[in-house]
């Protein structure tokens, strides 16, 4: 599969909207200035087209090989993982102290959006990789450092993420995995783990799990629950694998086979079955939990870049598509049966469908790449205060990430499949794949309906609505800034009902849980939805803003001031239409999605409890 993404928008983002060149201020990103991102950017886009991207058809009709010996990747995937562990890729984002590169997460995000992208099932591994790497920097003691750590940054190991059981699934707390302290201080671990992405595959040389379980007398529930260092081969202090390599009694039992993503290995795994299972214990005993939660808030922000991934992909496939295939003609001649074919680009429908497209990667962009930029801004803060704003808002917005990127990315990914028609549906092109491999992003890393629980039961009120109310508070402080922009205003106007009707919508649904908390719950997916789509907004706008700018300064300069003109030098100049596209994006996002917010602030406020009072 050809990958392409688009470059100048991506760097229109980060350097003339969020300003990514401004972090060189922090101490910790001094050395990196924007021509280095700008190199890393490229060098990442280069790997998904010519390392990724050919192995992303390859993997989804061959599959995966299982047997006695486990998973066997698809042909080229093993190559594939050494150049990416060769190139660092792996250790893009890690400290420098614990040699990684050290490049701020806000160009993480840019990396996962090509790898995900061009080859989810490959880049997935690497994700997972990328989040057990960070677990033992933040909470191993030096030990554990110096056993895992040189293995997954240089020698290609794999980390996995080992929550779910059969029994439990979403109730994490419900787990049977068991482990028992040897008198070195090192656990047996015994239990079955299932949907494990990367539990067994033959690219890398070790894989390092990250495994949920609870010591023998330990309390029930989430609070008994402690986090292992579980390698499928062992390994000394000295950070080497045992001469052998000898197995430490973990087994890949079955397989999934599944609707996509299917050259990522999705596994039963078994830990223990001979009792010779050794794991090693991350940080403290029964914090399990709230160091897998580190782990998994990563995991859902790179879900919610899944989603954006495969729709930009999607979107540069079937507008490239639109402005190829001839069909019918232009409708001013419809009912002439000798008029020219056109593309079918120029169908009202087809632009419809593409508009969506455009405008909702657009708007997905800026929320998974400006929630990033909070994050690096949280590591870095000066001050307290400071550290507890932007962290705020990275807990309040990661829900978001995930659970509305990956919906409006499988519904972008299928209106691209609809542009090609009968086309799309075929596997002579690519987005069929694109739909199957993005359905999965709802599903797991919790559920997007457990995510619109979490967002109004958790995140709203988390700190007294302190990081809700001042993240709304930065809304209303662009929407002020910008009311009388002469092509935009009546825009920001917008937002900001929708923004008012947003947070009269979280506050009645926190009021209702002390009485009716089911009502407020089978309605969770409503404010997650509503409060979504208004950030969505206020992305376009933050960007079109800036492109409005850009292209006054155009006309300005060639002494434009009639429309017609203005319309011509769009025509004929490609940095002119992309201003003039940022700028239309905008105005349908706010004009023909953004009134959703008000429908599901009615239904909100409907008080229709028929869901939970219906008997199945």
């Amino acid at each position: 599969m050809e990958y392409t993404a688009d470059l100048k928008d991506i760097k229109f983002l980060l350097f003339e909207v969020l300003k990514a060149g401004d972090l060189q201020k922090l101490e910790k990103f001094a050395d990196f200035g924007v021509d280095d991102y700008e190199a890393i950017i490229d060098a990442a886009y280069a790997f998904a087209s010519e390392v990724l991207a050919p192995l992303n058809d390859v993997g989804d009709k061959e599959g995966l090989g299982f047997g006695p010996d486990g998973v066997t990747m698809p042909t080229g995937f093993i190559d594939g993982w050494k150049r990416y562990s060769a190139d660092g890729w792996i250790g893009a984002i890690v400290p420098q102290e614990v040699g990684g590169q050290g490049l701020p997460v806000l160009m993480g995000q840019v990396i996962h959006e090509f790898f995900l992208g061009s080859n989810i099932s490959f880049a997935l591994l690497g994700g997972l990789s990328e989040g057990v790497i960070d677990l033992i920097h933040h909470f191993g003691n030096e030990a554990l450092k110096d056993m895992y750590l040189p293995g997954l940054l240089e020698q290609g190991w794999a980390g996995t993420m080992c929550l779910t059981e059969d029994n439990a699934g979403s109730d994490v707390g419900a787990s049977r995995a068991v482990a028992r302290k040897l008198d070195d201080g090192t656990f047996l671990i015994e239990g079955t783990k299932i949907f494990i992405t990367g539990g067994d595959q033959d690219m890398s040389k070790n894989i390092v799990h990250a495994v949920l379980a609870r010591v023998e007398g330990d309390a029930p529930g989430t609070k008994g629950l402690s986090l292992f260092m579980v390698p499928k081969f062992r390994v000394g202090a000295d950070g080497k694998m045992l001469a052998g390599p000898v197995p430490n009694d973990v087994r890949c039992a079955r397989i999934e086979h599944k609707m996509g993503i299917k050259a990522s290995p999705t596994c039963v795994m078994n830990f223990g079955e001979k009792g010779e299972c050794i794991g090693h214990l991350l940080g403290e005993q029964g914090a399990g939990m709230k160091q897998m939660f580190h782990m998994m808030n990563e995991a859902r922000i790179m879900i919610g870049c899944q989603g954006l991934g495969l729709a930009a992909a999607a979107y540069e496939k079937s507008r490239a598509y639109a402005m190829e295939r001839l069909q019918g003609s232009d409708i001013e001649h419809m009912k002439d049966p000798k008029a020219p074919k056109v593309a079918i680009i120029n169908h009202p429908d087809v632009r419809r469908m593409l508009m969506f497209q455009k405008a909702a990667v657009e708007a997905m962009r800026g929320l998974l790449y400006m929630t990033a930029m909070y994050e690096d801004l949280a590591r870095e803060a000066q001050t307290d205060e400071e550290k507890a704003k932007y962290r705020g808002w990275v807990e309040l917005l990661t829900p978001i990430c995930k659970s509305w990127c990956s919906d409006l990315g499988f519904k972008s990914c299928d209106l691209g499949l609809q542009c090609l028609g009968g086309y799309g549906y075929t596997n002579e092109y690519p987005l069929e794949q694109f739909v199957r491999d993005a359905r999965i992003g709802p599903i797991y890393e919790g559920t997007n309906g457990i995510q619109a629980m979490d967002f109004i039961g958790r995140k709203v009120p988390m700190n007294n609505m302190k990081n809700f109310q001042g993240f709304m508070k930065e809304i209303h402080a662009f929407v002020a800034e910008n009311s009388g922009h002469p092509v935009l205003g009546d825009l920001c106007g917008k937002l900001k009902v929708a923004a008012n009707q947003v947070a009269e919508a979280a506050m009645k649904l926190l009021m209702a849980a002390m009485s009716d908390l089911s009502y407020t719950l089978s309605h969770a997916y409503m404010i997650q939805d509503a409060f979504g789509e208004m950030v969505g907004a206020w992305m376009l706008l933050k960007q079109a803003v800036v492109a409005s700018a850009k292209l006054d300064a155009m006309y300005a300069e060639k002494g434009l001031v009639m429309d017609a003109d203005k319309l011509n030098l769009v025509k004929s100049n490609p940095d002119a239409a992309y201003y003039f596209g940022k700028i239309k994006a905008a105005e349908f996002y706010c004009r023909e999605i953004l009134p959703f917010v008000a429908a599901r602030v009615e239904i909100m406020k409907s008080g229709d409890r028929s869901a939970v009072e219906m008997v199945f």
